[in-house]
């Protein structure tokens, strides 16, 4: 079954709207992430190889705990 990939601008846009996502797993190059609506509710499960995304989750994670 194919992975459908998130970018850093799906997960902006995401947060711009008004949603909440949640960190399940990150390693050095792949990525685990919950997207949440409003209520943190589970929308979807997405994940990522990009390791720019990766990056951009590591120094996001301090400000959302």
């Amino acid at each position: 079954m194919p992975v459908d990939t998130l970018t850093i601008a799906e997960l902006e846009r995401w947060v711009l709207f008004g949603a909440d996502w949640q960190l399940v797993r990150l390693s050095d190059g792949h990525a685990v992430v919950d997207l949440c609506a409003c209520t943190g509710e589970l929308v979807e499960r997405r994940e990522s190889n990009d390791h720019a995304l990766a990056s951009y989750l590591r120094s996001a994670q301090p400000e959302r705990a």
